[in-house]
């Protein structure tokens, strides 16, 4: 019996010794386990984080997006309203014309109604300078491209729409200009002589304010008023000295001169109003 528990005491006091050998081996395992949940939990809030600053930057991004879009459509918004107000009144305007019979002519040989009372003043829309300089540069494009493909019709109509709707624009002077190459080309000599002078007498720094002189002097000629086509060379020649048309003219000048001189003998009408 005692045999039996001096070898019970004995297998006991092993399996303690067991235990304490193996924690030894496990702590720095379940350490490392430890320390490496911590890691992967800092990484993750460190990506949870880079996660919630993007987004942040997205939303941003997007909220800007989404206010330039609304900038866009207000712009387009007013534009609409001014259109409506054109539209407006221009129906006000006919309505105006069965009231009022009278007549003139406007110096493009267009009709308009003369007026009958000074208009009541109108809050003018505000209208992005860049969006009208737009139209009248897209307006002005259509009117030369239908002239130079021959639709000469369409392009004496857009040509005095768009000098209606912008008489001080960037392009009124070549619009003039080209109305009365319009006019030439369909053979009313008289509506292209008006619009050739109101380039001359109102537009003196354009480009085309030679080649309207010289138009002028050549219309004259043509209607065998030599008078007015020596003022308009002569005129030519002093304000644009060093020009080409200015070169034509001297020798067009010359080639009159070297015939014998005559009375001037109209055919049509003679010009509008004495050249400068």
């Amino acid at each position: 019996m005692a045999v039996l528990l001096l070898c019970t005491t004995a297998l006991a006091g092993c399996a303690n010794n067991d235990k304490k050998i193996t924690w030894a081996q496990d702590k720095d395992t379940v350490i490392r386990s430890v320390h490496d949940i911590k890691v992967n939990q800092q990484k993750s809030e460190a990506e949870l984080l880079q996660k919630v600053v993007d987004a942040d930057a997205q939303i941003k991004l997007l909220e800007e997006e989404n206010n330039k879009q609304q900038r866009q459509i207000d712009s387009l918004i007013a534009q609409l309203k001014a259109m409506q107000t054109v539209k407006r009144k221009g129906t006000v305007r006919k309505k105006t014309v069965a009231a009022a019979p009278s007549r003139k002519t406007t110096h493009r040989t267009t009709e308009v109604d003369a007026p009958i009372a000074a208009p009541v003043a109108a809050v003018k829309p505000q209208v992005d300078p860049a969006i009208e300089a737009d139209a009248e540069k897209n307006a002005y494009t259509a009117a030369y491209l239908a002239l130079k493909s021959g639709r000469f019709d369409e392009a004496s109509t857009a040509f005095n729409a768009q000098l209606d709707k912008y008489p001080d624009g960037e392009h009124a002077d070549q619009a003039w200009y080209w109305l009365g190459e319009t006019r030439y080309a369909q053979h009313d000599y008289q509506s292209a002589l008006l619009a050739f002078k109101y380039v001359a007498d109102h537009y003196s720094n354009s480009v085309k304010h030679a080649a309207s002189l010289l138009k002028l002097a050549q219309i004259s000629e043509a209607q065998k008023n030599a008078s007015a086509a020596t003022l308009y060379y002569n005129r030519l020649i002093r304000e644009h000295a060093d020009s080409t048309p200015a070169e034509q003219a001297r020798e067009r000048l010359a080639e009159m001169n070297a015939k014998p001189v005559a009375k001037d003998q109209a055919v049509g009408d003679q010009p509008a109003e004495n050249p400068q």
